[in-house]
């Protein structure tokens, strides 16, 4: 059994950032201002998103409702999270965090959620007056969670400051924000105060703060997501004479649906290049034990990368 479903509920986002590919196609606007959205705005109706949770729920413990996208701007976000109730699947909601204050209250009535996970490195790109409202809202709402909801898991994401451009300002974004999370929940006994990090803690080897409860600060480094000018053929492979060296967790923990049902090996390809299926057509049991699937899961379990867009992804190296 796999441990997650990406289902992308919605390619439409809020913001616009550097480091997503909605922020690198969508034309002739500035990164950050958060009127600004996907090129496309995709939302998946609610007769394809049954049919999803139905699959999910024979293959999974839990899902995601993204791949892109913001989810929490969908038309039928609560919804959504009602349906799931009617179902043993649990919620790990990845956000931006931008509509918590419209969205917080029916989050923690969920007995479906089971984590957030809120990408406050967004904010960094934004101007800082509307940054500073809109970790004053994930901020709030963490503070309730924590009281309402104590078995739920929250982590705040940041990117480190590394080799990437306008790193200078991710840098300063990231000690604002450890400076406002110390004033939040930094004032109880010495052991919590010790356990918030100084940007000199950020490193590779350890990513995972505790801060209060089962709310934790989260740094990771920045990565491309993996690409490809023009699409293939799913069925394509590269040739297994001379694959790249590497491994991946896909097919082995996870699996995704893009908005429109095509179901895809890897929670990065938002282009949908490797498709096993469309789930309105197979069941993700068959997609899974198809002979696409069965070769890029026997090329992981090698270490070779046997697909392009595979070769082209720099998030393979992290797995060793």
């Amino acid at each position: 059994m796999l441990n997650s479903i990406y289902i992308e509920i919605t390619d439409a986002c809020n913001l616009n950032c550097s480091f997503c590919p909605c922020g690198k196609e969508h034309d002739g606007v500035q990164n950050g201002a958060p009127e600004n959205s996907c090129r496309t705005r995709n939302f998946m109706d609610s007769e394809l998103f049954e049919r999803c949770i139905g699959e999910a729920a024979k293959q999974a413990q839990n899902v995601y409702f993204h791949i892109l996208g913001e989810p929490t701007l969908h038309p039928g976000f609560v919804h959504y999270l009602k349906a799931l109730e009617t179902t043993p699947l649990k919620l790990n909601l990845t956000t931006n965090g931008t509509t918590i204050a419209r969205v917080g209250s029916h989050l923690l009535h969920s007995p479906a959620l089971r984590q957030v996970n809120f990408s406050t490195h967004a904010f960094g790109e934004l101007e800082s007056s509307l940054a500073e409202k809109y970790l004053q809202g994930v901020l709030d709402f963490c503070q309730m969670a924590l009281a309402a909801r104590p078995d739920l898991y929250i982590n705040l994401r940041l990117w480190n400051a590394g080799d990437f451009p306008d790193a200078g300002r991710q840098k300063a974004w990231n000690r604002f924000f450890l400076e406002q999370v110390q004033k939040v929940f930094g004032t109880g006994s010495p052991d919590e105060q010790s356990s918030l990090p100084s940007l000199e803690h950020f490193c590779s080897r350890h990513k995972s703060f505790p801060v209060k409860g089962k709310l934790y600060l989260h740094q990771d480094s920045r990565f491309e997501w993996p690409t490809q000018n023009s699409k293939v053929n799913g069925t394509e492979i590269a040739n297994e004479n001379n694959p790249a060296k590497g491994t991946c967790h896909a097919l082995e923990t996870h699996v995704g649906i893009l908005h429109d049902g095509r179901i895809v090996a890897c929670c990065l390809d938002h282009q949908g290049i490797i498709t096993l299926g469309k789930i309105q057509e197979k069941s993700l049991e068959q997609a899974l034990k198809s002979p696409l699937a069965k070769n890029l899961r026997e090329g992981f379990e090698k270490h070779e990368l046997r697909h392009s867009l595979c070769k082209s992804c720099s998030f393979c190296k992290r797995f060793k």
